[in-house]
């Protein structure tokens, strides 16, 4: 789970760490770059991590191509070698509504770290992850190439 610097470490110096607090830089994969960095490192997110929103929205999912400083709005997932990212970032997609189920709060819903932690993902041998990712991907392209001829 995220946790923020202050507010006074917060800048807009590229010579510092990048810093994102939410989904706004979220793409349809991979986070894009921030403008704010950060001049004290409270919590990374290694390369090649699964980013989830923790804080409204809930269940937002997006990769980090680059180590990034997170804020307390994201968590970051980092697969052990025998588990792929990308069936990660699947199933966490499908996980969505759940975890807006679980979320508490009065001014904005947030998930805690024991619902993040508790989250049960149902792992196949490393090939099947594989050859799931493989189907999925297919399906979107196909389901693209069909909303380009419906424009």
């Amino acid at each position: 789970m995220g946790s923020s610097p202050s507010s006074t470490d917060i800048c807009y110096d590229k010579q510092y760490t990048e810093f994102h607090q939410g989904k706004m830089f979220f793409t349809d994969r991979i986070i894009s770059c921030s403008s704010q960095y950060t001049k004290s490192i409270t919590k990374i997110s290694p390369p090649n991590s699964v980013l989830l929103c923790v804080r409204a929205p809930v269940g937002e999912v997006n990769f980090t191509n680059r180590m990034i400083c997170i804020g307390r709005g994201l968590a970051s997932l980092k697969p052990y070698d025998s588990i792929s990212e990308k069936f990660i970032f699947y199933w966490l997609q499908g996980l969505k509504s759940k975890l807006v189920e679980k979320a508490t709060g009065t001014t904005f819903i947030a998930v805690t770290t024991d619902v993040v932690r508790n989250l049960l993902i149902p792992l196949p041998p490393y090939s099947s992850q594989l050859a799931i990712i493989k189907t999925i991907d297919e399906v979107i392209y196909q389901l693209s190439i069909i909303e380009k001829s419906l424009n």
